[in-house]
This record gives structure tokens, sequence and C-alpha cells, in this order.
């Protein structure tokens, strides 16, 4: 079994037990004012965004009201309907970042701990798609665990076994390339594993 099908059947099989999980990792509502400022969408609810891993759709409320168009996307279908659930008129699709078929002139892009648990080859694949997807002065915004160097941990707990990569932030803008500069970085703990947030904006 490949990663990234380990990762995503435990989301489903412990959709639940992780939604209850998530709720007490940390708002993201500032998160989400500052994207919007730094892509300059902070005014008049007319910005269009796209969330990459929205999961169990917890900061979905937080961004959708204060935009105009909002789409997240998903690999798990158990996680997905607990989205729809809390936010029944909002467009949730089940689909891979991989492949997925990105609409164009985005303002802001979210991965709020979802691309951890994608390989450095793949983080640059998703890079090159979300920069045709941002129109020019867009933002990606994107929060990943953090270690010295790049690393692998398939992690076993009691929701099941799930795969995550550490990161550093000179590693994600190398991969991102010269298409993008920082607008934005920051350091954070959450339990005893450091965390960053980068904003990435299209050049």
């Amino acid at each position: 079994m490949d990663y990234k099908t380990l990762t995503t059947e435990t989301y489903n099989r412990s959709a639940k037990e992780l939604s209850e999980h998530f709720k007490g990792i940390g708002d993201r509502t500032q998160d989400v004012k500052l994207a919007l400022s730094l892509a300059k969408m902070d005014t008049g609810k007319e910005a269009r965004v796209l969330e990459i891993g929205c999961g169990d759709g917890r900061d979905a409320p937080e961004i959708i009201k204060r935009v105009k168009w909002y789409q997240g996307i998903d690999l798990s279908v158990e996680l997905l309907k607990l989205a729809r659930a809390k936010s029944p008129t909002a467009n949730f699709v089940l689909a891979d970042a991989l492949v997925f078929d990105y609409p164009s002139g985005l303002d802001v892009v979210f991965a709020f701990a979802s691309l951890l648990h994608v390989n450095k080859n793949d983080f640059k694949s998703v890079c090159l798609k979300v920069r045709r997807a941002l129109r020019v002065g867009g933002i990606f915004f994107v929060s990943l665990k953090e270690r010295e160097n790049y690393a692998r941990e398939i992690k076993a707990e009691s929701y099941g076994k799930r795969v995550f990569y550490y990161y550093t932030t000179v590693l994600v803008k190398n991969l991102a390339g010269n298409g993008f500069e920082t607008a934005h970085e920051e350091r954070y703990v959450i339990g005893h594993t450091l965390w960053f947030n980068i904003a990435l904006r299209k050049t």
C-alpha cells in the first residue's frame, strides 16, 4: 500500500475521532485574515479562494464569510461528509491536489496542515499547479511541520497510521521556485511539534 492510500484510509476510518482531535489544534481565523490582507482582498468579499485538504471543513466557515467564492478539496470521503454536514451550501469536492483541475484567477490558496502528507516531489508539483491557478499577486498560504532537515515519519496512533513529511522554509521556497516571493513566514509550537506558516505571493 502506498503512503497516500495508507493516510487516506486512516482519515476515512477514523474521520469522527480525528475531527474531534482537530478542534483542539487551534483556530485559523487570524491566518485567513492575514492571507486575504496579503492578497489585498481583505475588504469587499470579492476574493476567489481554494482550500487544499479542507478535511472536515473546520476552517471553511471562517473563509466563506469573508470571500465571494470558495472551494474545498480533499481525498477523504468521510471527512468531506462531515464538512458538508457543517456547511451544507459550501462547495466541497473529492479530489487529489496532484491531479485536480485548478480553476484560474484565484486570489488565495490555503493548505492548512495538508501538504505535510506529500513528499517534496509532489509538493513541487502542487506548487506549479497553484502558481498557474493564482492571479499575479495571489497568495499561497501553507502550514507545515518543521525539522532541521527534510524527513518522513510514519506515525502509528489509535486512529491508524498516517505519513508525515517535515519541511524547512528554505526547502519550501526552493520547491516553489522563481514564480513566488515570500510575503510572510512565522514559526510556532503545537504540543511538542514545531510548525511554520509561509505565505508565497505569485510574481
